[in-house]
């Protein structure tokens, strides 16, 4: 039985997803918290296997209150958000930052088809997220800088690569963050990613990483020549590959059907980027729940490229990654803490002071951006 606890302010929504939940004969909501103290006091008590967690809420809200769960009674927390409130986005960014595992949006409408595939949609993710293992997490220490000087199984000859592909799923937001935020400026080479993400929240996550970010970090656009300093994310719906074109390497966003379950799928741009750039492609496949990626790391792999996966043990889960290991994908295990260093050393780029400067003390890029 999975136990469930209901964050939300709102008595009317409290209800609807008590009706959801409890039409499952594995699932009963165990308690309701109408605020983020409230909820923790409920986590603490309870020890619920999953937490639904609203945001904007009196007393303290969601992101607040996913902080100090994770740091003191540490469960599964999915943030039912509203895509139409920009504040609302925000604190989904620093909730999912913070360690909560997924996000659902809001019905926009009380439509029986809306509220239908809502329950559908919340039912099938906290069935899916319960089963994840979650930690203490601890914010009061940084991403360790601890670096590696050598990578002994590294075959490829640095400085060679031409692009980097990237695919992450549950647990990716707060990896990504880390990761790009500790690349320098100067990057020699475009990075693609695919990002596992609730429709409608993938615009603003983009905008959010930029923020932080010593490259540019955005949505990536059909036709779009892929220029070094930059980091392109795929937009919803469509599959993002990568062509050759006579102005250089070129996105190109084709509609079709999910591929592992996915639309935008991370095997369907790894398989791209195997195509067009062979053994000058990098793939790297991050945390995440399922298999998606696996085949694209394969591809690439047989075609010459360097692979590599997020260890376990930084993983919040360890099933994309997992898959590919069992394929005989990969060619690197590498922790969290070294992704970034790892990724300077193979496109040979010396670390410079821009880029291990503290959070703190680099100028805000909206700062210098005019309005």
């Amino acid at each position: 039985m999975i136990k469930i606890l209901i964050v939300d302010d709102s008595a009317v929504e409290t209800r609807l997803f008590k009706h959801f939940l409890e039409s499952q004969p594995d699932m009963c909501v165990v308690a309701f918290a109408k605020d983020g103290a409230e909820a923790i006091e409920m986590a603490r008590r309870h020890s619920p296997d999953l937490i639904t967690m609203d945001l904007e809420m009196p007393v303290m809200d969601g992101h607040t209150a996913t902080r100090l769960i994770m740091a003191q009674c540490p469960a599964p927390i999915v943030v039912i958000s509203s895509k139409l409130n920009e504040t609302s986005k925000d604190m989904t960014y620093l909730a999912l930052e913070a360690g909560a595992v997924s996000v659902l949006a809001k019905p926009v409408n009380n439509s029986p088809d809306a509220l239908e595939a809502f329950g559908s949609q919340l039912i099938d993710t906290v069935r899916s997220m319960a089963e994840i293992k979650v930690i203490k997490r601890r914010f009061d220490k940084p991403l360790s800088s601890k670096k590696t000087s050598v990578f002994p199984g590294v075959i490829h000859t640095p400085g060679s690569f031409e692009i980097i592909g990237m695919g992450a799923s549950i647990g990716g937001p707060e990896v990504l963050k880390k990761i790009i935020s500790h690349l320098p400026p100067t990057f020699p080479v475009p990075i693609v990613i695919v990002q596992h993400m609730t429709a409608g929240f993938m615009s603003g996550f983009t905008r959010w990483l930029d923020i932080d970010s010593p490259l540019t970090v955005k949505n990536v656009e059909h036709g779009e020549v892929l220029k070094k300093g930059v980091i392109y994310f795929a937009p919803d719906h469509v599959h993002f590959t990568v062509e050759r074109t006579q102005k250089g390497l070129t996105a190109k966003l084709v509609e079709g059907n999910p591929v592992s379950g996915f639309c935008p799928s991370i095997t369907v741009l790894l398989q791209s980027i195997a195509e067009t750039s062979k053994n000058k492609g990098l793939g790297i496949l991050l945390t995440g729940m399922g298999s998606d990626g696996a085949e694209g790391l394969l591809a690439l792999k047989k075609e010459g490229g360097h692979t590599l996966v997020q260890d376990k043990k930084s993983c919040v889960v360890f099933g994309m990654g997992n898959v590919a290991q069992s394929m005989g994908a990969v060619n690197e295990v590498v922790p969290l803490h070294q992704i970034a260093q790892y990724l300077i050393k193979m496109t040979h780029q010396k670390q410079d002071k821009a880029s291990l400067a503290s959070r703190s003390q680099r100028l805000p890029k909206e700062q210098g951006r005019s309005k």
